[in-house]
């Protein structure tokens, strides 16, 4: 069925972030398990609560519409889920997965960040002011998940293995010209 109208549009919108929403709270989970740093297996803990949240906040926007709270699936998140899942299959270490996966929820944040700023604009348009309050609340939610993910991966560790080139250790005589006999001509 073709899409022609803006409330068609917003019902369709809502079904896929309210499929989305339930889909990353298995993501969630997995993240929270994998994660060997404190602060992020709290993080990721967190965030899912709050996800459960979001859902419940989805749900009263459908019955505010009169609809049953339906989900559709959602291609952009199965495809973020999909890389994680292909990357984490290529066996890399602990403090190396934990540092994707900081980032790979950074992507995730930012796509719903941009889900429900359009949902948002739609329910303004069509004078929808309690969906557009509750969306501002998942909206504020995600926003602050996203400004603690790049924190931390900002103060993220990773230890490199030996003989990795850190980009910041050269030896100085790296550094120094070549010159004949130590000296510059």
């Amino acid at each position: 069925m073709p899409i022609t109208t803006l409330d068609e549009l917003f019902e369709h919108n809502l079904k896929d972030i309210y499929g989305a929403e339930q889909r990353l709270l298995e993501s969630l989970d997995e993240m929270a398990g994998e994660a060997t740093d404190r602060e992020a297996k709290k993080m990721f803990q967190q965030h899912k609560k709050e996800t459960q949240g979001q859902i419940k906040r989805l749900e009263k926007v459908f019955k505010t519409l009169g609809m049953k709270a339906e989900a559709q699936p959602c291609p952009g998140m199965e495809g973020l889920i999909k890389e994680k899942k292909s990357f984490s299959k290529e066996k890399p270490s602990e403090d190396i997965l934990g540092f994707y996966n900081l980032h790979a929820a950074q992507k995730v944040e930012r796509y719903e960040i941009t889900a429900y700023e359009g949902l948002i604009e739609a329910a303004q348009h069509m004078g929808m002011d309690e969906a557009v309050d509750l969306l501002q609340q998942n909206l504020d939610e995600e926003e602050r998940a996203l400004d603690l993910l790049k924190q931390l991966a900002s103060d993220y560790e990773v230890e490199q293995e030996e003989g990795e080139e850190t980009g910041q250790e050269e030896d100085e005589e790296e550094k120094a010209p070549a010159t004949s006999g130590g000296r510059k001509r």
